[in-house]
């Protein structure tokens, strides 16, 4: 693989002002006012890390350099420097930008030309402080240059003190700053100043040609000093297609090696994992896995949070001494029951639907339109990884506020901190709309309790309900529809096995329910207007407007079965005559509403 980096007019720029920046730095010795008091740079570095040529030298690290070095966009900048703070640092370069001699010169028009001649040239500097105990252990200073997003640290090294595995973060080293990275592939440095990547690991170039990921150091130490990392090497694994290097295999699942028993190697397993879900902060945990469930490959994802012994990790709700799982027949379950088995071989079918790949035969009967509604949109594709990911919560319940409800919405919400409106209340509506969409065979339609509702009608009601279609959540038929045949399908799979007989009948129902719903235009079921509204339906019928919610169903299905009609009169004329032979509200109740009214009063 060629170590060069071809940049765009923009970063070629960028790295000529950082690199403009420290040598005016170097030549100069400017002061900066930091923390109310004016300082100059030589009383703000860090003595004995300088190079021969400059005071301070900046490198873009990690991400960005990957990218750039795998053909692929990257708008992520990380710009490590060898003395400063990233603080001080960009506290130097917006002095600089004031400066007469920047202003003056082809660096200044360069940069303008490229922002458009924004009259801002640097941002206001957020500073982001170090936490250690989340095991966020750098302090980094944020800023827009010229439109582009930028974030300064230090090269740096971590240290422990004692029996703390609380590190102190120092200065440090390019190498040393390389070997505390999270994967080689993420270790490698673009030095602006020579405009040459650099490996200081010796290892980063050779596995991003070999396609591995590997830590730079024992994975021990790096997962110890950052348990988020254990996540990230998946993430970034299914992301490339990357294979995980054996150390790393061996680490977290506890196998034994030369130097350690098995014993061992399970503690050091163990509390690995009991950092990843106690040290590392619940919002860094989910970003994380919400990456790997819009990256390409979610599926190869789960199967290596599984096969890493992670799984309950991140798709159990965090541990709560209190919480009880139920069944549906009130019988208490054990965590340690819980298998993520049908929730890997869901998403196998998942994955081949959506990819047509041709592993399943049932996956061909899906209709077009039906797969095409689904696999085109990345926030749907997404919201039905994470719901299948938690299939393994699939059958069981747990009280809360002297009800019982779905644990899965436990995890979004505290288990990996995603939204309410955007994961959490969506992913619920998933798993509830599960009960109603089940076995959807058009012949079910309508039911024998429902004598005024046509086949039409019946489906047309049922697509309205909030969990099957909610716009402000974003949920709708196709994926709800999708998710509920998988889970029709989960008493099918035999081993490792789906029988495709039985599934191949699950389906056509279906695919036979779809095509229900397309032919009869019901898709915008949801978005139906009653063509008379409550006033209108108590001015008809005489009744209490209590009675108006059970009424209205009617008024829907009166237009379902004339598609386009805007012919109120004919519908409140028909609403009238059904009224009238005691049809909608059975007369015994049409006087709930007095009562009601009379016990308000």
């Amino acid at each position: 693989m060629s170590a060069s980096v071809t940049l765009t007019p923009t970063e070629r720029v960028l790295c000529s002002l950082l690199d403009a920046t420290c040598h005016w730095i170097t030549e100069t010795n400017p002061a900066v006012e930091v923390d109310g008091a004016v300082r100059t740079f030589d009383s703000l570095k860090k003595h004995g890390l300088e190079s021969t040529e400059l005071a301070c030298e900046a490198r873009i690290a990690g991400g960005w350099v990957r990218d750039k070095l795998l053909q692929q966009d990257s708008h992520d900048l990380d710009v490590s420097l060898s003395t400063l703070t990233g603080y001080t640092f960009a506290l130097f370069l917006q002095s600089y930008l004031a400066t007469d001699v920047f202003r003056s010169s082809q660096l200044a028009s360069d940069l303008a030309s490229l922002a458009g001649n924004s009259d801002v040239a640097m941002s206001q500097i957020g500073k982001i402080a170090a936490n250690p105990e989340q095991s966020k252990n750098l302090e980094t200073a944020t800023a827009r240059v010229f439109g582009l997003e930028l974030d300064f640290v230090n090269l740096r090294k971590e240290e422990y003190q004692g029996e703390s595995r609380i590190p102190t973060m120092s200065f440090g080293t390019p190498l040393e700053d390389a070997l505390r990275r999270d994967i080689t592939v993420n270790s490698l440095f673009y030095n602006v100043h020579t405009g040459r990547v650099e490996d200081w690991t010796e290892y980063g170039l050779a596995d991003m040609d070999a396609g591995i990921v590997r830590t730079p150091m024992d994975p021990v130490s790096t997962f110890t000093d950052d348990p988020l990392r254990i996540l990230r090497c998946v993430r970034f694994a299914s992301r490339f297609g990357y294979a995980i290097h054996p150390d790393i295999w061996a680490c977290l699942r506890g196998e034994a090696s030369k130097d350690k028993s098995q014993e061992e190697t399970e503690h050091i397993a163990h509390e690995l994992r009991q950092s990843l879900k106690n040290k590392v902060s619940r919002e860094r945990f989910g970003i994380e896995v919400d990456k790997m469930l819009y990256g390409p490959d979610p599926m190869r994802a789960l199967q290596l949070l599984s096969d890493l012994k992670l799984y309950s990790v991140v798709f159990l709700p965090p541990e709560q001494p209190r919480m009880k799982y139920l069944r549906a027949d009130g019988s208490e379950v054990d965590p340690k029951e819980f298998n993520e088995r049908l929730a890997l071989l869901s998403g196998t079918l998942l994955q081949d639907i959506l990819t047509q790949e041709g592993r399943f035969a049932v996956a061909k009967h899906i209709p077009p339109s039906w797969l095409d509604a689904v696999r085109y949109d990345k926030e749907v594709v997404r919201l039905l990884w994470l719901a299948v990911a938690l299939l393994l919560l699939h059958d069981v319940c747990v009280p809360q506020n002297k009800a019982l409800s779905w644990p899965g919405g436990c995890v979004v919400a505290s288990g990996l901190k995603l939204g309410t409106k955007t994961t959490k209340d969506p992913v619920i509506h998933y798993h509830n709309a599960t009960q109603l969409l089940s076995r959807p065979d058009p012949s079910r339609f309508p039911r024998t309790d429902e004598p005024l509702f046509s086949q039409t009608s019946s489906v047309g009601l049922l697509l309205r309900n909030p969990n099957i279609s909610n716009p402000r959540l974003g949920v709708s038929l196709p994926p709800v529809l999708l998710y509920a045949l998988l889970c029709d399908l989960l008493p099918h799979w035999h081993g490792d096995k789906l029988d495709e007989d039985a599934a191949a009948s699950i389906v056509q129902q279906y695919a036979a329910f779809w095509e229900l719903v397309e032919s009869r235009n019901l898709l915008e079921a949801p978005l139906m207007r009653p063509i008379l509204d409550g006033n209108e339906i108590a001015d008809t019928l005489q009744c209490h407007r209590a009675l108006i919610s059970r009424i209205q169903p009617f008024v829907l299905a009166w237009q379902f079965d004339h598609p386009g009609s805007t012919d109120a009169p004919a519908c409140a004329a028909w609403l009238q005559s059904q009224w009238a032979a005691g049809q909608i509200v059975p007369e015994s109740e049409r006087s709930l509403g007095e009562k009601k009214k009379r016990q308000k009063q």
